[in-house]
This record gives C-alpha cells, structure tokens and sequence, in this order.
C-alpha cells in the first residue's frame, strides 16, 4: 500500500496525470478488498490492484475513458458464478469500485491572439479548470494587458514556439491563426511532440483546410492524426460573430471533453470565407 501512496505523490510533483481506483466495498468471497488501490496511466500501465481478472480489467478500461471525461466514476460489480477472477475461481459476491481523474490543469492552448482568440480566452477564463496558453507572432495582441491570466509566447516562428512548449497529454489546441500560412508548421511541431491531445482544432473554410493538410501532408504529418483534427473547428450553429464562434467552438470541446461524441463531422461549419474579417 504504501507503494501506492509513493507514486500518487511521484505523479502529483511531476504534472502527470492518473485515474485512481480504490475498492469502497467488497462482500463475499471477492478477490478485491476493501481499500484495494490502483494507480493507471494514460499508456494503460498500472500500480497496485482492485483484485485482478474481469473486474481489474474493466477498471482500466473505464480508466482511458475518464482520461477524456475526467469525470468521477463509480461502478458495482456483480460477481456471479461463472465470472472468472485472476486466480482461476468463481465467486458470488460484488466489489464497488470509486475511480478518479487526478492531473494538473488541462492546457488550453490558443494560436491566434485575434478576435476570436480573445474571445476564447474571455469565456475559458470563466472555468478555473484551464492552464491558458495564448501564441501569437504579434505583441501587440498578445500581451498581458490582453490576456492577463495566460501564459504568453510571441515570436515570428510559430514553429520554433510550440517546440518550446512544455505542452501535456490531454491538452487542448486551438488553432485561430490570421491567414492560415503558419497552420501546417503548428501541426507539425504539435504532431512531433508526439503528445495524446484530447482535441486540436483549426478555424477556417473547408478550403483552407484543404491546402493545410495538403501542405502538412508535405511536412510528414501521417493521415491518421489529421483525421484527428476538427477542422473547421466549431459546431454548426451558423455563427458570425468572434463571441458566436468562440462558443460554437467551446461547445464542441465541452461535447468531446465529456465524450458526447467522437467525432463530429459535418460539412457545414461554422465559419466560411467570408468570416476572415475575425481571424486577424
């Protein structure tokens, strides 16, 4: 037990984010008892036990979704025979199990310190939740006077910037550039950080993404982590306004974050040529 408590403090001081497990209850003949603990990482990898067999890998199974959620969680299982446990016995009796997300801040990471992106900034600030980081090439936009409470990278490399960052699993990346010529070497830089993103979007019309990931596709970027990005970013509520888009596209990380969906795909977004007025 006290190998447990070792590594949750090991965790805690290096912001690395687990799911804790912990058995509240056992009756009857259960391989689990009574304030059994289990630490899990993102990667699957565990420490410590709830009891093993069926029920132990259900928990880590529950434990990659909470990664996303980061919503507590609390299961009875039933183990009636048949129900197999790690020693290879069958046993009757149920085990409630509590698990929760433990991490620092989520990263929300804002590339484009514009209308929109101050927006964004305005209603996250709203939610302690979120560790803010804004990234833009001009200082005039980003500066503490605009986004007192982020953390601020301005240089004229968009690139070199992310490579500097000290960005964690399941941050949050939105990417609201003026133009869209810096989008591909975002990606890039994003995509050799090699880090597990709970979402990156990119503002812009469909043809803008195109050329994006045509272009990144150039740079080596493989096709499975552009199908992870929501591009254009936003759920489609046929918004025009810098506020009408930063909540379109709040609302679909909150929708992601809370694994309301998947994916969203459609076609019809959000935000059209005609909206470049909001992304300088």
């Amino acid at each position: 037990m006290q190998e447990i408590y070792e590594k949750i403090v090991e965790l805690i001081h290096d912001k690395k984010e687990f799911v804790l497990a912990a058995v509240v209850s056992a009756e009857n003949s259960t391989a689990g008892k009574t304030g059994f603990k289990m630490v899990i990482l993102p990667d699957g990898k565990f420490f410590g036990t709830v009891g093993g067999g069926v029920v132990e890998k259900d928990v880590i199974d529950t434990a990659m979704n909470l990664f996303r959620t980061r919503k507590p969680f609390f299961k009875t299982y039933t183990l009636q025979e048949g129900d197999e446990t790690s020693l290879g016995m069958v046993c009757g009796g149920t085990l409630s199990v509590y698990m929760e997300y433990v991490g620092p801040k989520q990263q929300f990471v804002i590339f484009g310190a514009g209308h929109i992106g101050k927006k964004l900034y305005d209603i996250t600030m709203l939610d302690d939740s979120f560790d803010v980081i804004v990234s833009d090439k001009r200082a005039d936009f980003a500066n503490e006077e605009m986004f007192p409470k982020a953390s601020i990278f301005v240089n004229s490399n968009f690139y070199e910037t992310v490579r500097n960052m000290s960005l964690n699993d399941g941050a949050v990346v939105v990417i609201v550039t003026s133009g869209g010529e810096d989008d591909p070497y975002i990606l890039k830089a994003l995509y050799e950080k090699n880090r597990r993103y709970q979402y990156i979007g990119m503002i812009g019309s469909l043809n803008r993404r195109s050329k994006c990931f045509e272009k990144a596709k150039e740079l080596g970027i493989n096709s499975d982590f552009l199908d992870s990005i929501y591009a254009p970013t936003g759920i489609a509520i046929e918004g025009d306004t810098p506020f009408e888009i930063a909540i379109a596209i709040l609302a679909e990380i909150i929708a992601v974050r809370r694994g309301a969906v998947d994916k969203i795909k459609t076609e019809k977004k959000i935000h059209d040529e005609g909206t470049e007025l909001f992304k300088s």
